[in-house]
């Protein structure tokens, strides 16, 4: 009967992805890190990252995902123990290997066989690997033999192994008498001491907990490494030393002070004399019959057994997220329509059960939509490869700072603002940070400096790039522009507008084509991507000491709290955090002002307005007596919008147009009211820009 792993596959799949990322992180992180401490730390990370991955892969038998992240394993086991310093050289080495392991886990999980390139690569890592492993042996077998002239050795003829396995194993899925059985396979004349620690009474009991600690003798022709290769998948469960034949006195205590709760080993090496003569004894069981009980050697009670901390993440797939978001939002419109109707019976009672159903329903949306938030530092941890690698090609030095790594926002803008970010950055990099020669005939520091910025800001999120480069060169800018005839000649652009060419299709400044940029394409997908999530993109940037780009984003996609409106009997929503206030429109504003007028002056502030009903072509007259000013604000920009009547606040649905309506200007979605009536939601930052559009077209008229 076959056994499908398809699941258990995916599974090792997504996780080990995740550690490669850590591990990619905690290599850049190593590469700058100054304190001897916490570059132990790291490598102690990297060290586990890489040992799971090479055992999962082991289970599933990928052989070369095992055979690459073995080897690296072994190295980086060297650095663990302070015998090998991981310079830059072998960071990038490793970064190459987390690069082809991944490459390696996709093709084995699709039971796909490498190609030869990588096969090419994977043999020339192996081979980089070895060349180290080797140069350390060598100083590793001159200084044994320096230690062992001058220190004594154990007399025992036997191998010694002290495995003490933890509290949890079994509870981990760990059987470690399998582990003992398999030793006893590869190995002959095995002989088990076990040894029981205290246990005081039933209540104190954990029957799934792990009490026993064995000493194994045995006699073998194999080497450590090969007899620890025996233990490895127990090796993050478990506390393993192993000596030798001739064992080295200072080794063994070495081993046996790293694990202070071995009572029996202490207590016996403390009454042992200098030659060790009597615990080797006791170790290769001479006169000890393996019959005989477990010895007691200390009094002292034991830590009672602590319960396993359970964990407190699930993982769950996307698409059941985004099925129970799209279920809350029916819950959300046929909450709305149950409400209405309820007002339609007048019945108090009825009335108020139905306001209490729609608050719950509205904790249930806004917990439904923090399932799907996610911390964008994630997303900005991954530029520090991108910005060490382009920064080497091209032999400039970029320091990468982020700023607001634990920012939330929707995990479908995550998705989607990814590529967007990589372009950006790849620019940034390439036109706006100098070479070290340029920045220092400058003045500027050697090093450039690059910051991700990320922070909430008026019911949006804001991802600010910014470099300490060159800056814009709007005069270049321009020209390019005229030639490639997006702009006339005698055309005047503001500055932002000028700025924001460099996203047009097409558009390069770049003097030459290279492997970073030069050809056009990038910056105009940028805006596309990012007006397709109903965001805006601003540059700022001063010539000769860098440039700013701001994203700006909805915190979701799905269910917004909505603020509605009426214009010529139809409805239509915004976003309520958009709004800043609303007014009666013939307080503010004289009725020769709305005719002749695209501003008003509103407490020392110009206000552009702009006439709903002007916009959507409705020709009929209103009694301006009766309509309403709403106040928005995206961003930095203000104007006002002149609607019919208010409805007020509004939980709303967002659902998509359809294709037919794509590129519709200042209309971004619909959603459903709970008559059953479609009301169209407006784009904010459009609706902006046309209004501060028509008001500059005046202007220069006059």
């Amino acid at each position: 009967m076959s056994i499908d792993l398809s699941s258990a596959i995916a599974t090792f799949v997504t996780e080990s992805k995740e550690l490669l990322q850590e591990m990619e992180n905690g290599l850049l992180d190593l590469e700058s890190e100054t304190s001897e401490e916490h570059a132990n730390e790291i490598i102690n990370a990297l060290f586990r990252a890489i040992h799971t991955i090479k055992g999962s892969a082991g289970i599933f038998d990928f052989e070369h995902v095992v055979t690459l992240t073995h080897i690296a394993e072994t190295l980086l086991e060297d650095a663990r123990n302070g015998n090998l310093q991981l310079g830059k050289e072998l960071i990038s080495l490793y970064l190459e290997t987390r690069d082809a392991t991944e490459s390696l886990i996709v093709l084995a999980a699709a039971e796909t066989e490498p190609d030869q390139a990588l096969l090419n690569k994977v043999n020339n890592l192996v081979s980089c690997f070895s060349k180290y492993i080797d140069a350390d042996n060598t100083q590793i077998d001159q200084h044994t033999a320096a230690q062992s002239s001058n220190e004594g050795t154990l007399d025992n003829e036997r191998w010694i192994v002290f495995f003490v396995p933890n509290e949890n194993v079994l509870r981990n899925g760990l059987d470690p008498y399998s582990f003992i059985h398999y030793l006893d396979s590869e190995t002959s004349n095995l002989v088990v001491n076990t040894w029981l620690e205290s246990m005081f009474g039933p209540q104190q009991y954990d029957p799934e907990s792990n009490y026993l600690s064995f000493v194994l003798s045995f006699d073998s022709d194999k080497s450590e490494s090969e007899i620890l290769d025996i233990f490895e998948f127990i090796q993050s469960e478990a506390y393993i030393a192993v000596l030798p034949p001739k064992g080295n006195i200072d080794v063994l205590k070495l081993s046996i002070q790293k694990y202070q709760d071995f009572d029996f080993i202490t207590e016996a090496l403390s009454k042992a004399d200098q030659s060790f003569v009597d615990i080797v004894k006791l170790l290769n069981c001479e006169g000890t019959d393996s019959n005989d009980p477990p010895k007691k050697v200390s009094d002292e009670p034991a830590a009672v057994p602590s319960k396993i901390h359970k964990s407190k993440t699930l993982r769950v797939e996307a698409l059941k997220l985004d099925r129970l978001i799209d279920q809350v939002g029916e819950m959300v419109i046929t909450g709305a329509r149950t409400n209405l109707l309820a007002h339609e019976t007048g019945n108090e009672t009825l009335i108020e059960a139905m306001a209490l159903l729609e608050r719950l329903v509205e904790n249930i949306r806004d917990s439904s939509l923090k399932l799907r938030m996610v911390q964008i530092g994630e997303t900005f941890n991954k530029f520090k490869r991108v910005v060490r690698d382009i920064a080497d090609e091209l032999g400039k030095q970029v320091d990468l700072t982020i700023i607001g790594a634990e920012t939330e926002l929707d995990k479908t803008f995550v998705e989607k603002v990814s590529d967007p970010l990589m372009h950006i950055v790849r620019n940034a990099i390439d036109h706006g940070i100098e070479d070290p020669e340029t920045r220092l005939a400058q003045g500027k520091p050697e090093q450039g400096q690059l910051t991700l910025k990320a922070y909430h800001d008026s019911g949006s999120i804001v991802i600010e790039v910014s470099d300490d480069g060159k800056g814009l060169d709007q005069e270049k800018i321009l020209k390019r522009a005229v030639d490639r005839g997006l702009i006339s000649s005698n055309q005047t652009l503001q500055e932002k507008d000028i700025n924001l060419l460099i996203f047009e299709p097409g558009f390069s400044t770049a003097e030459s084509i290279t492997n970073i940029s030069g050809r056009g394409v990038g910056m105009d997908v940028v805006k596309r991507n990012i007006d397709s999530l109903r965001g805006s993109v601003e540059v700022e940037s001063v010539q000769g000491e860098g440039s700013t780009i701001l994203i700006r984003l909805p915190l979701t996609l799905s269910i917004i709290d909505g603020f509605m409106f009426e214009v010529h009997k139809e409805n239509y929503v915004i976003p309520l955090d958009t709004v800043v206030e609303c007014l009666e429109l013939h307080e503010v504003v004289s009725e020769q002002d709305i005719q002749d007028k695209s501003y008003i002056n509103l407490r020392t502030e110009v206000l552009p307005f702009i006439r709903l009903r002007t916009l959507f072509g409705i020709e009929e007259q209103i009694d301006h007596t009766r309509e309403s000013l709403v106040i928005v604000q995206f961003g930095t920009l203000r104007a006002g919008l002149v609607v019919d009547s208010l409805k007020g606040e509004f939980q709303t649905v967002v659902k998509p147009l359809g294709r037919l309506f794509e590129g519709l200007k200042c209309i971004s979605g619909a959603t459903i009211l709970g008559s059953g009536n479609v009301a169209i939601i407006l784009d904010v930052s459009a609706l902006i820009k046309s209004a501060i559009s028509v008001y500059e077209a005046l202007e220069k008229k006059h």
